[in-house]
């Protein structure tokens, strides 16, 4: 989910449209995912809200993440090596969006069939 929210923020399709599928695959329910798409600030689990936050936040500009962003997480049950995670997995997802975007990868057509 934090790579569907960082690829829609970042505008890569392939990306977006992939881990959707991926969510979609997994059980995750498409009224969420949509949620993430549209806006987060809208869903319900708070928890949930405050990751995609924090991960959003941290692809963008880590370098202004402050102490609360972390205490918010911790706030919600994270360990500091999960908050380590969901800094990894954002940078993943920026790196995964940068191959996809510069190589002009197109969206596959088996994204819409899942």
């Amino acid at each position: 989910m934090i790579f569907v929210a960082i690829s829609q923020d970042r505008n890569c399709r392939y990306c977006a449209a992939a881990h959707i599928a991926c969510c979609r695959m997994l059980g995750v329910h498409p009224d969420v995912c949509e949620s993430m798409v549209r806006n987060i600030d809208n869903h319900s689990d708070l928890k949930l809200r405050a990751t995609i936050a924090f991960a959003r936040k941290c692809a963008r500009d880590p370098q202004s993440l402050t102490a609360e962003d972390h205490k918010t997480l911790f706030s919600h049950g994270y360990t500091q090596s999960q908050i380590v995670e969901v800094i990894s997995m954002s940078a993943l997802a920026v790196y995964a969006n940068i191959l996809a975007d510069a190589t002009a990868m197109e969206n596959d057509e088996m994204f819409d069939l899942i």
